[in-house]
């Protein structure tokens, strides 16, 4: 369990050093995963935290080494991921029978836990907004990272997988890929992102300053 004030800065700090100190892409990866191995499934959200706070905070370097890493995960099938039930079986009482939960990377974890019913109390928006623009922009700080991750974003998205995804959910991840891609900025990503999760809805109260 986390402490109740947790040292966030403290922590993306310690996931910083960790990274900048080992001299190769392969032991980066593997320090990533076993950070994520020892948080634990309900403590993934944790993780994604550390790396928005680098995204907010992190000099460029610690940022692109971080990017780099996310990378290499990516090109090797080994994002650093969370598990969520699968749409529809939230409720399950059998969430580890096939096809009832997924691995997701930290964006796609985002867009799930904000978007559909997941085990988990929603993700309000301004939360999830902040969140996706601090993880676009670090992934942004290595170069060609954000095309690899947009493909992977769309694979996501048109995963045969019965079941995995909302349409809503499906619709918010392309729509981020999309824009993404064409190399808006984090902000506006984040907002095209929201109104396609949320027909619109949110998108209106984000642009109202008015959030749930």
């Amino acid at each position: 369990m986390l402490k109740p004030n947790p040292d966030w800065i403290a922590a993306a700090q310690a996931l910083a050093d960790g990274v900048a100190v080992l001299p190769a892409s392969e032991p980066r990866v593997e320090l990533m995963e076993a950070v994520c191995l020892g948080l634990g499934d309900a403590l993934y959200p944790a993780f994604v935290n550390m790396l928005c706070h680098l995204g907010r905070h992190g000099e460029p370097q610690v940022q692109r080494l971080v990017a780099d890493t996310l990378v290499q995960s990516l090109r090797s099938g080994r994002v650093p991921s969370g598990r969520l039930a699968a749409w529809g079986t939230a409720q399950s009482a059998d969430t580890a029978a096939f096809g009832q939960e997924r691995n997701l990377g930290p964006i796609e974890y985002l867009c799930a836990w904000h978007a559909q019913p997941s085990g988990r109390t929603p993700l309000p928006a301004s939360a999830f907004d902040a969140a996706l623009q601090a993880l676009l922009r670090l992934v942004d700080a290595s170069p060609g990272a954000r095309a690899l991750y947009c493909a992977k974003l769309r694979a996501d998205a048109n995963d045969p997988l019965v079941g995995a995804w909302s349409r809503s959910a499906r619709q918010g991840v392309l729509a981020l890929a999309e824009a993404w891609e064409a190399g808006s900025p984090a902000d506006d990503v984040a907002a095209s992102c929201l109104a396609a999760l949320n027909d619109g809805s949110a998108l209106a109260r984000l642009r109202a300053g008015v959030w749930n």
